[in-house]
Order: C-alpha cells, then sequence, then structure tokens
C-alpha cells in the first residue's frame, strides 16, 4: 500500500542510524576519510562475487566492456558532482568503461528528464528524487525494469526500506535506490552563536523566541533562498511539511501525501500558517520576503559567512544534510576538489528542526534519490548493479556527505562525519517519520510547488486562494 510505501524511507534511515551508533561514530567531517572495511580490496571496488552477473564480469582481469560507454545525468552539481564522479572513479578505472554524467541544475534537471524520455533521447542511467515520477515514467513504458537485469531478491534485501517506493503493484522495479537525505535540519555558525550566548533552541516558541532576539539584536535570524528555475517552491514545500507532521501528526500527514486529506483543511492551513511566521514576520528573513524567490537555493546561506562567520547577516538556514560543505562559498568559489575552510561541526553546525505540539512527539522528514535505467546493455547493467552497491557510494560517504541507502553498507563507513552523525541521531530519536511529501503527489507536487510561490509573492495573503488553487492543480 502506498502509506506503509511513505514510511519505507526514515525506516531505513532508521537501520543506518542503528547501525551508526554501534560504530561508535563521531567526530567532525574535517577530520579525514574513514578507513575502508567491508571486505572492499580496493576503496570504491567491491570484492567478486558481488552477487550481479555484468558487474563480475566487468570487474575481471580481462575488462570484456572496456572502451565502452555508459551516459548518465544527475542534479548533482558542484560539490555534489564532485562525490559523485570520485565515487565512479574507481569503478571506470578497473573495467575501462567510461562514464560521461551530465550535471544538471535542480529544475531544468527534472525538466529535461521529461523532455528526454518522451522524445527518445535520454541518458542510460537517470537521478530522480520524485518516486511519484519515476512510478509513472515506469508506467509509460520509458524505464528498464530493474529486475530485468539484476537480481532483484539480492537488491530487495539490501534495500528492503526504500526498494518500496520505486515498486509498483505489479512488483516491476522501475529503479534502484541509491541515496537517502534528513531534513528536519537547521544549519547555524556555531562559534557566532556561543559568542552571542544563543542557544539551540529545543522547541517551537524557543526557535520563535530565538529569532525575536536575533533581530532585536540588528541581525536576520533566517537565511532563505529557493530559486530553483522551474522547480522553484520545493524548499518551502518542506518547510510546511515538516511543519504539518509536527502539528497535525504522521497519520493526517500520510492522508494529506495521498491526497486523501485536502490543502483546503484546517491542518493544511495551520502549517501555512506556522510558516508565515519563518518566512514574514518582520525583519526574519535576510533581504525581506522579495528576497526568498529572487536568491538561488544553493546561495541562501552565503550571508551567514559575513565577515569570517564572525557576524552573521542571517544566522539559521532549514535546508536537508546535503547543503554543507559543498556549497559553502568558499567551495562554490573554489570550483572542483576545494576543500571548505569551514569545519562541519566546529566552524558550521546543524540542529533538529524542534517539535511544535507534543502531542506529536519529534517526527523527522526524509527524501530519497534513486537511479532510473533506460537502456540495456551490458556496460549498463555493469554501472546499474555497481551503483546498487555500498562501494557505488564509498567515496561520497567518504566525504562526510552521503547516507547509502543500501542497508548493507559497513557502519564504520560513517566514522568521523558530524553531519551524518547528527543525521542518524534524529532518526534515532524520532517518534515518527514521513517521506517528503510533494515527491509522491502527481506530476512530483508540481501544484504545490507553484502553490507556494504564488503565496510568497503575495507574502502569505492569499491562504486561502492558494489552498483551494493546489487541490485543483493535483486534480488535473
Amino acid at each position: 500500500m502506498i502509506r506503509s510505501h511513505k514510511a519505507t524511507l526514515l525506516a531505513g534511515l532508521a537501520v543506518t542510524a542503528t547501525a551508526f551508533a554501534g560504530s561508535g561514530a563521531l567526530a567532525q567531517d574535517a577530520s579525514g576519510s574513514p578507513a575502508p572495511s567491508g571486505g572492499a580490496a580496493v576503496v570504491g571496488l567491491p570484492t567478486t562475487p558481488t552477487g550481479y552477473t555484468e558487474l563480475d564480469k566487468a570487474l575481471g582481469a580481462d575488462q570484456p566492456y572496456a572502451g565502452t560507454k555508459v551516459t548518465m545525468q544527475t542534479q548533482w552539481i558542484q560539490g555534489e558532482g564532485d562525490n559523485f564522479e570520485a565515487s565512479l572513479a574507481a569503478f571506470q578505472e578497473k573495467t575501462g568503461i567510461t562514464v560521461s554524467v551530465a550535471e544538471v541544475p535542480s529544475g531544468q534537471h527534472e525538466q529535461l528528464v521529461n523532455v528526454s524520455l518522451n522524445g527518445g533521447a535520454a541518458a542510460d542511467i537517470i537521478q530522480l528524487a520524485q518516486p511519484a515520477a519515476i512510478l509513472d515514467y515506469g508506467k509509460q513504458g520509458k524505464l528498464v525494469d530493474i529486475s530485468t537485469i539484476m537480481d532483484s531478491k539480492k537488491l530487495g534485501d539490501e534495500h528492503s526500506a526504500t526498494l518500496p517506493l520505486y515498486t509498483d503493484k505489479d512488483g516491476k522495479i522501475w529503479a534502484i535506490p541509491y541515496k537517502v537525505d534528513v531534513k528536519s535540519v537547521v544549519w547555524y555558525p556555531i562559534k557566532a552563536f556561543a559568542a552571542k550566548g544563543y542557544e539551540v533552541p529545543k522547541t517551537w516558541d524557543d526557535l520563535l523566541a530565538l529569532s525575536d532576539q536575533i533581530v532585536k539584536d540588528g541581525s536576520s535570524p533566517w537565511c532563505v533562498g529557493i530559486d530553483a528555475g522551474p522547480a522553484t517552491g520545493w524548499i518551502t514545500t518542506d518547510l510546511i511539511e515538516d511543519i504539518m507532521l509536527r502539528t497535525a501528526g504522521v497519520d493526517k500527514f500520510n492522508k494529506w501525501a495521498q491526497l486523501k486529506l485536502p490543502f483546503d483543511s484546517p491542518e493544511v492551513k495551520k502549517a501555512f500558517n506556522d510558516a508565515a511566521k519563518i518566512y514574514f514576520t518582520d525583519g526574519y528573513v535576510y533581504g525581506g520576503p522579495t528576497a526568498i524567490l529572487a536568491t538561488a537555493q544553493t546561495d541562501a546561506m552565503d550571508p551567514m559567512f559575513n565577515d569570517d562567520m564572525q557576524s552573521p547577516d542571517c544566522w539559521m538556514q532549514k535546508q536537508a544534510t546535503w547543503y554543507g560543505p559543498d556549497f559553502f562559498p568558499d567551495v562554490k568559489a573554489g570550483g572542483s576538489g576545494t576543500v571548505s575552510k569551514y569545519v562541519v561541526g566546529e566552524d558550521v553546525g546543524l540542529f533538529y528542526f524542534p517539535p511544535i505540539d507534543e502531542a506529536q512527539g519529534s517526527p523527522a522528514l526524509g527524501s530519497g534519490d534513486a537511479l532510473m535505467v533506460t537502456q540495456d546493455r551490458p556496460e549498463v547493467r555493469a554501472l546499474a548493479q555497481f551503483l546498487s552497491v555500498p562501494e557505488g557510494i564509498q567515496a561520497w560517504i567518504q566525504a562526510g556527505s552521503a547516507l547509502s541507502a543500501n542497508q548493507s553498507t559497513p557502519a564504520d563507513w560513517y566514522q568521523g562525519s558530524y553531519k551524518l552523525q547528527v543525521a542518524s541521531d534524529i532518526v534515532a530519536n524520532a517518534t515518527s517519520f514521513g517521506f517528503d511529501a510533494s515527491d509522491l503527489m502527481p506530476a512530483s507536487g508540481k501544484a504545490f510547488w507553484d502553490g507556494a510561490v504564488s503565496w510568497i509573492q503575495a507574502e502569505g495573503k492569499n491562504t486561502d486562494d492558494v489552498l483551494k488553487q493546489i487541490d485543483a492543480g493535483l486534480k488535473q
């Protein structure tokens, strides 16, 4: 059933959290790469036999697929793109297969995926974050059923928490789970907080009180920028979803994501009204409400680094764990391979987006990235199979910026990552879990995204009309 699928991604994160905690992992992202384990002789390469036919052949000494090429399209750009390319390096060297990755920014990516799949010129393997869209493309016959190109039992055993998201009612699998993210986090400047005597808020009221204090002290508490081209709006929907979990509870959240609870309902309206307190309270957002839509999603946090983070112009950004350090200003300015001088866990930290209604406990919101396959060739199978095993994301894990969707990933690979420790702690302590609701709605929630944009343009004065507009758009 759909509802059980919604709970699965965070259930998978819970498995990761349990393993992570058992590893004794703690420290910070700058402490260096963790030592490989799990039987891999070379970092980023699985030992054979892997359980996958084409992957075993590709890793053989005779390199039967050398000289072939596999194309990919992802929305992982800049630091994220670097980390993914690093995860492919050992595979390419060992197999002789060239992997060509087109890195397309969010918004443009989803648009190009749709055009290329319908135009017959799609990449061999495509990353996508929206389960609803993946299932729809599979239904349209645009994708290869993963169960026909790799051992579905092995895939299911290692991805039992997330694979149902991409499996249709007939048992056809339309994508390979790759990476998961925790969204219920807020980025903040650790040392600047301490210098001002600010404390990490434990409740919603604490969060608003801290925001008021920062305004009183002459600064803006919130860093918000949501411009993502055609996908603009999704960051706002994440905020509303996290609030919805904390005010209406997970059962109503799930009904809402299934369109069994309309947007034009008291529960959803309350979530919008609470989000408005952050977005539209005078002085809260750096640059004011107009800056929300004018600022790129990858630049939202830049003002936090003012005066080398000694005098932040904004103090908190609600964004998923993937954001830093890949999109810190010095990394963006330095280009490929740049290591940020700002240490996650020392200079920049993460805190849990706090509870609102005590009756709803401490929920967590998450999301996931999966890989669709459009062509069935031996070299494509080999790469797809490689990306399904832990070694296919090992380099990214070692960079301290990824949680694998593969539940057999060795726990000690996560050692030394403050960010991943915070994420695992949130999941381990969560009383309920929700999967990104807009990603599960028809057309991947585009009506929700667009409605959020209209709402921001009116600075929240048109909430009732927007909620009706979204309901109508989701029915089309």
